[in-house]
């Protein structure tokens, strides 16, 4: 038995598939002026617009492709491309009330991360068998070229809407465009599958049990507490420095009173 740190003992070493993330890159883009496409009903809407604004933008989805960096072993560049929807509202001068469009629009990022090397196949068999990658000049499937890629993933954060504006289509007359600016927080990994050896305690037994919750809506309101800080608004937190400035200054003024007196009884 081995024990760690917090006085826990392991009951055994155990051999585990897991993902090992060889590289990761943080990104901070702003994509500045992305141009929308919308349908052709919407188009017209926004041909016939005044103004827009964006009331929701959200990436419904992301492609990769990675290819090995030449005469650098081991490093990968990764394009990817994230595919957007808008949700816009068009106003016109003569009418309040908006009309809702959807546009959709695509940006393309490459990075070059390290991925290590690997040159064997892997089979899995609850997974459907990837088709064997052929070589460009003698077409042979066992080239040595054709290694297991790594893993290339992208966790994004929900993107924001910076700007949006319309302006004049460049290709055609009497039509406008959508320019939408957007700001995307990503992290971008490459990675492998590998075993890797670990310590274990035990296995997860659940410590509770499953309840079927079968209460009345009613009931359920009930059993919640009283939001009672709601009513009330909160107090002038006592870290926010106002009152060692007022402190500070009665301080300040009761030196310089103390001064004038001492000068007065000097003359």
């Amino acid at each position: 038995m081995i024990e760690n740190n917090l006085g826990k003992q392991f009951s055994e070493a155990v051999c585990v598939d897991a993902m090992r993330v060889f590289d990761s890159c943080s990104a901070q883009d702003c994509l500045e002026d992305l141009e929308f496409i919308f349908s052709e009903a919407d188009q017209t809407t926004v041909n016939g617009a005044d103004y827009i604004k964006t009331k929701n933008i959200t990436i419904t989805g992301v492609t990769f492709t990675i290819d090995p960096v030449p005469f650098n072993k081991g490093f990968y560049t990764v394009d990817i491309t994230y595919a957007f929807r808008a949700e816009v509202d068009a106003y016109t001068t003569d009418d309040p009330l908006p009309d809702t469009i959807y546009g959709t629009s695509t940006f393309s990022k490459k990075v070059i991360l390290y991925g290590s090397e690997g040159s064997t196949q892997r089979f899995v068999s609850n997974e459907p068998a990837a088709a064997p990658a052929s070589s460009a000049t003698s077409g042979c499937a066992c080239n040595c070229d054709c290694g297991a890629m790594p893993v290339a993933s992208v966790n994004v954060a929900p993107p924001m809407c910076l700007d949006a504006k319309l302006v004049p289509s460049t290709t055609a007359e009497d039509e406008q465009n959508v320019l939408i600016t957007v700001g995307i927080f990503a992290i971008v990994q490459l990675s492998r599958p590998v075993p890797i050896l670990i310590p274990s305690y035990d296995y997860c037994i659940p410590g509770k049990e499953c309840s079927s919750n079968t209460d009345t809506p009613c009931e359920l309101f009930e059993a919640l507490q009283f939001p009672t800080s709601e009513f009330f608004p909160k107090p002038i937190s006592p870290n926010c420095g106002c009152q060692n400035g007022n402190n500070n200054a009665a301080t300040a003024d009761t030196q310089t009173a103390s001064d004038n007196q001492a000068s007065q009884t000097r003359r």
